[in-house]
């Protein structure tokens, strides 16, 4: 099972987090002295901020949120537990129990498909308003380019498809209301209104229903479930 860790390399975080610009020793205990002699340290030198086009990116390829509230929690078991509900790698999992450990966040957010056993899922870290990267893993990984198409042109299916829906119920609906009034004005013993509304509304009903059983949010999902195979 392949995976993708964006922490940044130890001595790079150093360097940041102390303003130094002698080497740095590369092991994990000189990110605990850093700590120590600068306070909390921020996530964003350790991991890639997410920008809102990337949330809105993952929100739709990764549609199922898991969320961890780290004020809760008392401890990482719950977090763990699903991780290896997910089958998160070895390294993914001491990545998460890194960042645990630096008390580096104030939430963790582990977003899975939809709908689809939950195939490369994503773990990601909150503070304040803004989400880092931590780790993505599974079986059939994509570049972040590559899944950012993919979600675009899904949103234009949906929105093509929505626009369809809109135009079939108002065809259907119309359709009906001219049946209706026909029908209310070669038929002298029948109420022309009442006639009018009832096929005004069976127009509607038989043009919205089947987009009610298949919504383009529907048609968006089966498109990108073909690529998550």
């Amino acid at each position: 099972m392949e995976s993708v860790l964006y922490r940044k390399s130890v001595k790079n975080v150093e360097i940041e987090a102390l303003h130094a610009s002698s080497a740095c020793d590369e092991q994990t205990a000189g990110v605990h002295a850093a700590v120590h002699e600068t306070g909390p340290l921020s996530p964003a030198l350790f991991y890639p901020a997410v920008t809102a086009q990337e949330m809105v990116t993952w929100t739709h390829w990764l549609p199922t949120a898991i969320v961890f509230d780290c004020v809760q929690l008392q401890s990482p078991l719950e977090v763990l537990s699903t991780l290896k509900r997910l089958q998160a790698p070895p390294e993914v999992v001491k990545e998460f129990q890194w960042a645990w450990k630096l008390d580096l966040f104030e939430e963790y957010e582990v977003r899975t498909p939809v709908r689809q056993d939950p195939r490369d899922p994503l773990i990601l870290g909150r503070m304040g308003e803004q989400w880092y990267r931590i780790a993505l893993w599974g079986e059939s990984l994509l570049p972040l380019e590559r899944i950012t198409a993919l979600v675009e042109q899904s949103l234009a299916i949906r929105a093509r498809a929505a626009r369809r829906r809109l135009w079939c119920t108002a065809g259907g609906t119309l359709l009906g209301l001219a049946v209706g009034a026909w029908l209310g004005q070669v038929t002298p013993e029948s109420q022309p209104v009442a006639t009018s509304l009832l096929f005004t509304s069976l127009g509607f009903f038989l043009t919205w229903f089947p987009t009610f059983l298949y919504t383009p949010e529907n048609r968006q999902h089966d498109f990108l479930d073909r690529y998550r195979s």
